[in-house]
């Protein structure tokens, strides 16, 4: 499957997923808020700092584009809540670029140009496309967990760990929808 990139708030209730979670509680998915202080602290920085920060911005913004365009070609084989959960995935994906954009901007960098489409393989059914978008969310917890230290200064950090955050809950209701414990270890790692 191949599709163009596309291109929120990420503020939503998100309920069951398509999944018995707790008794059959709701899943709130955390890691909304305001403007973040983030773009103006990526600006107190010295320039040569900025520069490492926007490679790293733009590595991750690419992780981002190609599960957002994951999400748009993948959703129409999705039905019930699975779909509605990966519908309020993707405008959260849209929110990580958007997020991600800023920081790039603020650093006074240029975003990466994006891809006119990303190989994504064949998904033909909803397990092949969850399995898709889980492997994909993994990629960018390991990326944004290899990121993390190497960012500056604090408020960059934190607002890239919030993104992190997010993309973890992606994957716990991803495998819950595929049948699997919502962890398959005690530490997000990305490389499950």
């Amino acid at each position: 499957m191949v599709i163009e990139d596309a291109c929120g708030s990420r503020r939503a209730l998100l309920g069951g997923a398509g999944v018995t979670v707790a008794g059959g509680a709701v899943v709130l998915l955390t890691g909304c808020g305001g403007s973040s202080p983030a773009p103006a602290a990526v600006k107190t920085v010295p320039v040569r700092v900025r520069q490492i920060d926007v490679g790293i911005f733009n590595r991750s913004l690419h992780l981002e584009r190609r599960s957002i365009a994951a999400y748009t070609a993948g959703i129409p084989l999705l039905t019930g809540s699975v779909a509605k959960a990966a519908e309020q995935f993707l405008s959260q994906e849209l929110a990580h670029a958007g997020e991600l954009l800023g920081l790039i901007h603020a650093a006074g960098g240029t975003p990466i140009p994006r891809a006119p489409s990303y190989e994504l393989g064949h998904p033909r059914t909803a397990a092949q496309v969850l399995s898709l978008l889980e492997q994909l969310e993994n990629q960018q917890l390991a990326a944004y967990l290899d990121a993390i230290p190497r960012l500056s200064p604090g408020p960059v950090r934190a607002s890239v760990a919030s993104i992190l955050a997010n993309d973890a809950q992606h994957v716990s209701i991803l495998r819950m929808a595929l049948g699997s414990s919502p962890a398959s270890a005690a530490f997000v790692t990305g490389r499950n």
